[in-house]
Formats: C-alpha cells, structure tokens, sequence
C-alpha cells in the first residue's frame, strides 16, 4: 500500500468510503500562498462501513504538505470526532506525521491542543482506534496514546515523543513496545477490523453476540496448555483469540474472545513468569478499566508466586496494584476468575479474588493458593520438629489451608473443577449475568 486513500480502501466494505472536507486547504501564510497549500491539506477524513458498522476513518498523507500537521489539518481531525461523537460511531486514525508545521507557528500548537481535548471527550463514549503507518512523534505521539488501540506497522511505524536527535546519553525510548499489536499493513489492517467486530459502535450499545458454531461443552487438553496462552485459545470459540500488547508486561497476558458468541474480555498471569510486574499488572488494569467502558465482561486466570523483586518493579509496583484495585473494584462488569497454578502471597488477592471483585470464582482441583511456603509455615508453626515430621506436617497444611477445598470450604471459591471441563463452566458462568445489561 502507497497511499493514504488506499489504506482506507482496504480497510473498510468495498465502495463505502465518502470523503468529506475534501476541498479545504490551509490558509495563506508569510511562507507559502495559498495555491501552495493542497490535497485537502494532508490529510483524508471522511466515514464508511467495516463488516456493516459505520466507523470515521482519517488518514494522513505525509507526502502533501511535508507530511505535517498545521490549522486547517487539525481543523478536520476536531471535525470528524465531532460527528462521530454525534453518530456514536468508532474513530480510526492512520498516522503518518513529521510534526507540526513551521510555517504556520502558533496555529499549528492550537491544532493539536484543539485534537486532545476532542479525544479526552470521546474517551470512554465510543471507540478509538489508531494505526501507525509512519512517524509519529512529539505531539502526534499524544493522539496515538490517548486511543484505545494503538497498531503499528512493523517497518515504517515510528512512535517516539523526542527525536533521537535530542538524546545525548543512550537511545530514545521507544513506545512501540507496549503497542497493542505489530505487523505489517495487512496486519495493522486485520487488527484494526477485529477490534471493530468486536466492539460496540459506543458505551451506551452492548457488544454484538454472534451465533456460535463450536460446542459449547468441549473439552480442553490439558496437554495443549502450557501456559495462559495456551489455555485461553482452548477456551476461545473455535480457538480464536486475540492477544493485545504481547510485547509489553510480558508476564500478564490480556486479550478478548468470544464465548458462545458473546465478547469477554480476558487478563492473566502467563503461567510461565513466577513473578508479576509493574508493567504487567499497569496492563491489566488498562484491559479492565476499557471493558468496564464498553459493557466487556471480563475473565481473569490466576497463576503467580508473588511479586518480582526489583529496585525498578518497587518503585512502580504499589501505584500498578492500586490502579488495578480500583478498577476491578469499580468496574460494573461482570467479573468471573479462575485459579489454576500454585499461587503465593497478596498477589492472589490482587488477581479479582472473591471479596474483591469476582463474582464467581472457579478453581482446578490441581490448584493451591499459599501465604507462604508450606514447609516455611511448618517450620513456624511447628518448631523444633524433625526434617521428616516437619515434612509431615507441611503436608498436612497444604491440605487444610491450601487446597481447593480449603478455599471452597471459607467460600473463597465457588466450584472446584477439573482443567479439562474448563470452557463449559466459564460460559455457564457468564450466561448467568445474561440479564446484568
């Protein structure tokens, strides 16, 4: 793909796009006139349908104009948030940006406030979906973050806010590493349309309920999952479920399905890092708190033996936990979890516990959830003893404090099950909040 127009075409249905603004140019300046300034000023707005759900569509031409964002550029952008707000209608950007441009100053710096404060009103009212096909840094690097998705093409995309240039001492940071998915065009296009599908239009609409082709009463292999990756395709109708920021908080994985049709948004330990992280848990609250905006109940799978243990993780680790606290704890969503390693410390009480925010929680029979080391509790609460009696005696507090019926028995879990009957039981339990909406 080349061109502005063509990413639009190949995004939405066959003949659906309709331009609109397509005349306006920017206004003469001290450095060019006005027959200077053309091609709808850089950029392409305008509204079409993707899979027959109405969506607003812009997309810059970083060869027009110097590929730059000026007055009337950002006039046009303001302008299709306005009407998609009015249509309730999701908003798609493709970016392609070298930043604001010099010859129109001040005006250019207003352009951009007027884009973010027209993105903060649209948060949480209908979806924001950004696409970086090529620069997009300094400014432009603000509108991509404040969308709800950000997409970035593999090769061309470039998501910064200060220029390498401006670095002395090591590399710029680059934001492209907790992007919600990476790819080339056909990629970022595919992306893009799944996250259409699956969301609504707007908060005030429920997401669409498809008609589901796979059994409802399918059995997992246990000897498929390895991790939570593993398990959530398993669980997913038809072993369909799509990862967002893979690359970033690597030891929490976050995505969405579809289960008997209906959207869920997932969030879980990977079931490989012992540890969680800042990072990791900052990306499951972000997953919880866009659900809660769009009526996405949520599943969440508990795996972990704590929290990592670094100088960098404790600077950030406290202010992550809490973010994630409250947004379970506020979200109006229904919430299910499900416990399936061996799990140590407060981070289970952090990962939607019972009295938390999960409304039913499920458990595997091959499950544990321990305050600390069984044999560390034995040696502490039964001093003195032999290696073999205290062995002994561990044993029997992992039975008593630590197993699934420990837990089912103080009413931490509502069922215990066995991995393999895992799908049937998830949807049972979301089509018990089948009249929450």
């Amino acid at each position: 793909m080349e061109s502005a127009r063509k990413r639009i075409e190949a995004l939405v249905d066959y003949g659906s796009f309709v331009e609109i603004g397509e005349s306006i140019s920017a206004r003469a300046t001290d450095f060019y006139s006005a027959d200077d300034a053309k091609d709808g000023d850089g950029i392409i707005c305008g509204y079409g349908v993707i899979g027959g759900k109405l969506v607003y569509i812009f997309s810059q031409k970083d060869a027009s104009m110097g590929g730059t964002l000026g007055e009337m550029h950002g006039k046009k952008i303001v302008n299709l948030y306005k009407l998609a707000m009015r249509a309730k209608a999701p908003i798609i950007g493709l970016l392609d940006c070298r930043g604001v441009r010099v010859e129109e100053g001040l005006d250019g710096l207003h352009a951009f406030s007027q884009i973010y404060r027209a993105q903060a009103d649209a948060v949480g009212v209908i979806p924001q979906i950004i696409g970086v096909v090529g620069i997009c840094g300094g400014g432009m690097s603000m509108v991509a973050n404040m969308a709800d998705f950000i997409f970035v093409e593999e090769e061309k995309g470039k998501l910064f806010v200060n220029s390498r240039k401006l670095f002395t001492g090591g590399q710029a940071f680059n934001q492209i590493s907790y992007t919600d998915g990476i790819g080339n065009e056909e990629r970022m296009i595919s992306y893009i349309k799944k996250v259409v599908e699956l969301f609504p239009s707007h908060s005030g609409e429920l997401p669409e309920v498809v008609k589901c082709t796979d059994d409802l009463n399918r059995t997992i292999d246990p000897s498929k999952v390895h991790n939570t990756r593993d398990l959530l395709i398993e669980i997913a109708d038809n072993n369909d479920f799509t990862e967002v920021k893979a690359e970033w908080g690597k030891d929490m994985i976050a995505g969405f399905m579809r289960l008997n049709g209906a959207v869920v948004g997932v969030f879980g330990n990977d079931g490989e890092s012992d540890r969680m992280t800042a990072e990791g848990i900052e990306k499951a609250s972000r997953l919880v708190t866009l659900c809660s905006n769009f009526n996405i109940p949520v599943l969440s799978i508990t795996d972990t033996k704590g929290y990592e243990v670094t100088a960098e993780t404790e600077r950030s680790l406290s202010k992550a936990a809490t973010g994630l606290i409250m947004a379970l704890a506020k979200g109006d969503i229904p919430k299910i979890n499900l416990i399936t390693g061996e799990i140590y410390g407060s981070a289970y009480s952090l990962m939607n516990s019972k009295d938390l925010a999960g409304d039913i929680v499920f458990m595997w029979d091959t499950a544990t959830v321990n305050l600390i080391n069984p044999m560390e509790a034995a040696s502490i609460l039964w001093p003195g003893l032999s290696p073999v009696e205290t062995e002994a005696k561990a044993r029997e507090y992992k039975e008593s404090h630590c197993s699934p019926a420990a837990l089912a028995h103080h009413g931490y879990v509502d069922k215990i099950i066995s991995p393999e009957n895992t799908r049937k039981y998830i949807i049972g339990a979301f089509e018990a909040f089948a009249n929450v909406y």
